[in-house]
């Protein structure tokens, strides 16, 4: 795809369309996005991609569904920020499913990139443990495309003003978490993240033994903090469906699985479909994760 069709593509998918979405009133908006992943080839490079590894995955599943889902998720996520843009906090909270969770910080917040988590950020808030969010650092070289860029640009923006706290930026990362959380703070971080380094399986994800980067863990661990296993999902009428697990103690291999079983759950709520065999153990590894 040359560089002209990747922007009249961005300027579909990340911007005309999903504010489209989020200006009509909310049930009308979800009713829009449905309307649209059952119709339109949104998001055709990570649709085709995702869709061949689920197929690889799971031969026997329902390979429409997946691909209904995976559209649905991503144009709610993308209409998300424009929804936190025009609409109040009260209204975001009132579309999930779960009061803000009891427990104070500090706590290591730990998700994947899986349905829709822009929304938990004020609920976090809310519950007295306002989380910093670990973003990668990213400049408009690193993007295939200039809208693409300004999106990110504008979505980290909102993560702050969401979050009420200043994110964590990678270059650093691991001494700005450490004092977060000896002041009582909370971090956020998502574990799904491909790792060229890996040498030795530490999980299993859908059935095969995966390496996820254990950073997020070992800072709860030195802290004494608890770990709070958190992902939201937007249902086809649109309440967003919570799911969160605060554990004293856990490990990559606990976190691999949970997640696992909410991707079963859910097949085309997981963003990272196309990236499944870059989490995979080296071959002299798969014996270390049963």
């Amino acid at each position: 795809m040359n560089r002209p069709t990747r922007e009249l593509a961005c300027l579909w998918e990340f911007w005309l369309l999903p504010i489209a979405v989020a200006l009509l009133p909310y049930r009308a908006g979800i009713a829009l996005a449905r309307w649209c992943a059952r119709t339109l080839p949104l998001y055709g490079e990570s649709a085709r991609a995702g869709l061949a590894q689920f197929r690889a995955a799971r031969p026997h599943g329902d390979a429409r569904g997946w691909l209904v889902e995976f559209r649905f998720t991503q144009l709610v996520d993308h209409a998300d920020l424009f929804w936190a843009l025009t609409r109040r906090e009260r209204f975001l909270l009132s579309r999930l499913d779960q009061p803000p969770p009891a427990g104070a910080a500090p706590l290591v917040v730990i998700s994947m990139h899986y349905g829709q988590g822009l929304w938990l950020l004020p609920w976090l808030r809310a519950a007295g443990a306002p989380a910093r969010f670990l973003s990668v650092r990213f400049d408009a070289a690193s993007f295939g495309s200039r809208l693409s860029y300004l999106y990110a640009w504008l979505r980290m923006r909102t993560v702050e003003r969401l979050a009420g706290v200043p994110v964590i930026y990678t270059g650093g990362a691991r001494g700005e978490i450490a004092a977060t959380l000896r002041r009582g703070g909370a971090v956020y971080g998502l574990i799904d993240v491909p790792v060229e380094s890996a040498v030795s399986a530490n999980g299993r994800f859908l059935d095969a033994p995966v390496f996820w980067p254990s950073s997020l863990v070992d800072a709860a661990q030195a802290a004494g903090a608890d770990v709070l296993l958190l992902t939201a999902r937007c249902g086809p009428d649109g309440c967003r469906h919570i799911n969160a697990e605060r554990l004293a103690t856990t490990d990559v291999a606990a976190i691999a699985s949970t997640f696992g079983a909410r991707v079963e759950a859910a097949p085309g709520a997981w963003h990272f479909w196309q990236f499944l065999p870059a989490f995979a153990a080296p071959p002299a590894a798969l014996e270390t994760v049963r």
